[in-house]
């Protein structure tokens, strides 16, 4: 190594001593609520109970209602105001929460499913073929040890003794689960971490926690490319679910040109 090559290592070893450490994204508070239409975007303004029952089906009129208008805030408030935005953002609860119809997980498994979903921690060799092992059976048909067990000593929560797992199970239309991710979504909206599973099975909860969810893993970026493909799996990690979201985006997209052909 000569002179010159010794000079730039140097640097390079200074310059990395230096250099702040890498910060965590931080997710700005959702923005005032709108006080006329006219601070809607087209887009959210048909945010009404005939675009709803299409994209959620499996519900009833009469329920989904009460969803309107927390709908229509949550996409103001987090900045969902394209077509594309909008509808991604509707046909991923649809499929993620059955249609607004499935507000609390369920932690109510069978020792066979239990091995067959998480095989590393209740399959007999960490094989789903092998069958359940003896915590599986231990934990079957009981939700509240299962989610303390399952949930224990990740995304914030503690040991399964604390009760964070049960405490903190998913909650809402994007099911946010762990101490963390809901206290995260405490500070975002001001309120105390104890009151997030309440809230967020409420209408106006669940739709802020899934503009939250939106905003916070940048799924604006997601949405403005083609296809969906890319935004199912930012949300679901995979593309499990991917075929029912496309076909409800789609549908989504083809009403919102239908109406705006209409003005």
């Amino acid at each position: 190594m000569n002179l010159a090559q010794m000079l730039d290592t140097a640097r390079l070893f200074a310059a990395k001593a230096i250099a702040p450490a890498p910060v965590a994204p931080v997710v700005p508070p959702p923005r005032p609520a709108p006080h006329i239409d006219r601070d809607l975007s087209f887009a959210q303004r048909q945010i009404d109970i005939d675009f709803l029952c299409l994209a959620f089906p499996q519900n009833k009129r009469a329920n989904l209602i009460q969803w309107v208008k927390p709908a229509q805030d949550a996409c103001y408030r987090w900045g969902i105001d394209t077509f594309r935005e909008v509808a991604s953002f509707f046909a991923n609860i649809s499929v993620e929460s059955a249609g607004l119809t499935r507000l609390e997980e369920n932690m109510n498994y069978s020792a066979r499913r239990m091995a067959e979903v998480w095989p590393g921690r209740y399959a007999i060799g960490g094989k789903a073929s092998n069958g359940p092992n003896a915590l599986a059976k231990s934990l079957a048909h009981n939700p509240e040890k299962l989610a303390n067990n399952v949930y224990a000593n990740r995304m914030g929560n503690g040991p399964p003794s604390s009760g964070d797992g049960w405490r903190h199970r998913g909650f809402g239309p994007k099911q946010t689960t762990g101490k963390k991710n809901q206290q995260d979504f405490a500070d975002a909206v001001g309120i105390p971490l104890a009151d997030v599973p309440a809230y967020i099975r409420t209408p106006e909860g669940g739709m802020m926690s899934a503009g939250y969810y939106w905003k916070a893993n940048n799924l604006d970026a997601k949405a403005a490319t083609p296809g969906w493909k890319d935004d199912r799996i930012a949300i679901n990690g995979g593309t499990i679910g991917l075929a029912p979201v496309e076909a409800m985006a789609d549908d989504l997209i083809e009403e919102l040109l239908r109406r705006e052909q209409l003005q």
